[in-house]
């Protein structure tokens, strides 16, 4: 199996746990945990990916300082490719605060280098060696977004197959998304996206709508675990019954989690979908998105106890 390029965000993510509460106006309340962990959409995939057991790079922009450095020292530690990580010393690294309150998360980012990342140098030469290139996050990264289907076709020329996990756009026009479509092997949107995309009602429907559109769509929701379709059929897999820490990335282990099984493993569609809610269930009972670094025999072992 030929290496994964991952394509998109640098930012650290502070954890905050336990909150009495979510934050009140005027009134300070308290939280029972702080860490600052790694973050950003495409980081907590790639990490995923290489910790269970899968060799792949990173492209992105890092800031000249220290959650610059903390975010390559973690990928490196990991395992990851980061020689084509691009530094500047013009904007700081992103940083993104999870508020925690029992099972739910509020998120404050600033945006720093995730809107920098510039997709005009980037060229066929980025995807040499690759077998598969992911994008995560493209809403928020104004400068690349313009590229991307650009970036998709030459990857398709080069041989890669090819990946996209949207994010939320808050403008809900997702600009060029209709493009990207029938360029992509896979699209992960979670279920509020993919209802906005297709002005469905239902996760279900837009499961259907969206595997008209491209070669396959999984649609993430949450605690009620995932789905495709799959002969014309609507596949879901429904997560365990486990005690939730945090939820941060879970979306993003999930993509790595299917992506592994189809790629290093050559599961079915449905046993691979199965597998990436295991890893983003199990990447639930740690702080930090990361934090757990499901190798590939802990997810087998966690869908035998669990599932």
């Amino acid at each position: 199996m030929k290496p994964t390029l991952f394509i998109g965000d640098i930012n650290v993510d502070i954890m905050m746990g336990g909150l009495e509460s979510f934050p009140i106006p005027d009134r300070e309340i308290t939280c029972a945990s702080f860490d600052v962990a790694l973050g950003s959409s495409a980081v907590i995939a790639a990490c995923t990916f290489a910790a269970l057991g899968g060799e792949c790079a990173f492209l992105g922009l890092a800031g000249r300082d220290a959650y610059g450095e903390f975010m390559l020292d973690g990928m490196k530690d990991f395992g990851i490719d980061i020689s084509p990580v691009v530094r500047t010393d013009k904007v700081k690294t992103g940083v993104t605060v999870n508020l925690i309150h029992g099972g739910q998360r509020t998120q404050v980012t600033y945006g720093g280098t995730i809107p920098e990342l510039d997709g005009t140098p980037i060229n066929r030469s980025a995807f040499a060696g690759f077998g598969h290139v992911h994008f995560a996050g493209p809403y928020q990264q104004t400068k690349l977004r313009p590229h991307i289907t650009r970036l998709l076709k030459t990857a398709r020329e080069c041989g890669l197959t090819t990946s996209l996990d949207p994010q939320w756009d808050a403008t809900e026009q997702w600009q060029f998304v209709d493009e990207w479509l029938p360029l992509l092997d896979y699209f992960f949107p979670n279920a509020d996206e993919a209802r906005s995309i297709t002005g469905t009602a239902t996760a279900e429907e837009a499961c259907m709508k969206l595997s008209a559109r491209t070669r396959r769509v999984v649609v993430k929701a949450g605690k009620d675990g995932a789905m495709l379709v799959d002969g014309g059929a609507l596949v879901p897999v429904r997560p365990p019954q486990i005690r939730i820490v945090d939820t941060t990335g879970a979306g993003d282990a999930l993509d790595s989690g299917f992506l592994y099984a189809i790629q290093a493993r050559q599961m079915p569609l449905r046993d691979a979908l199965r597998f990436g809610v295991a890893t983003a269930s199990r990447s639930c009972t740690f702080v930090g998105g990361a934090a757990a670094r499901s190798s590939y025999d802990d997810v087998v072992q966690f869908m035998k106890d669990k599932m």
